[in-house]
C-alpha cells in the first residue's frame, strides 16, 4: 500500500513546479553551432548560398589578405558569419553603370 502525505497548497504547488523546470530545463537548453569552419566547411559553406569558389581560388583569397580567416596551427579556419558577410559584400547589381562604362572604355581603346 502507498502513503499518503499531506502538504499544504503551497508546499505541494513549490515541488510540482520545481520538479516540471527540472524537466523543461534540461529539454530547453540551445545547442550553438560552432562558429568555426576549415577550409572544406568554408566551400561547402559558400558553395550552399551560391556562391562557388575552387579550393585554389579560395587559398589565393586567404594568401592575399581579401577574405577573413585565422590559423590554428598549420590550418585555416574561417568563421561562417564572417564568410557569409565577404561574399555578400562581393557581389555587385546586375546593371551597374560603372562597370558598363568601363567595358565599353577598354573595348574603345582595343578598337584605335
Amino acid at each position: 500500500m502507498s502513503q499518503i502525505i499531506v502538504a499544504e497548497e503551497d508546499k505541494l504547488r513549490a515541488i510540482v513546479h520545481e520538479e516540471v523546470s527540472k524537466v523543461f530545463h534540461t529539454r530547453q537548453e540551445p545547442k550553438t553551432e560552432i562558429d568555426t569552419i576549415t577550409l572544406s566547411g568554408a566551400l561547402a559553406l559558400l558553395a550552399e548560398y551560391g556562391y562557388i569558389l575552387s579550393k585554389a581560388k579560395l587559398y589565393k583569397l586567404t594568401a592575399s589578405g581579401n577574405i577573413p580567416c585565422r590559423k590554428f596551427g598549420q590550418k585555416l579556419v574561417f568563421s561562417r558569419k564572417d564568410i557569409l558577410s565577404w561574399a555578400e559584400n562581393q557581389t555587385k547589381p546586375k546593371n551597374d553603370q560603372s562597370e558598363v562604362l568601363l567595358t565599353l572604355a577598354r573595348s574603345a581603346r582595343r578598337k584605335k
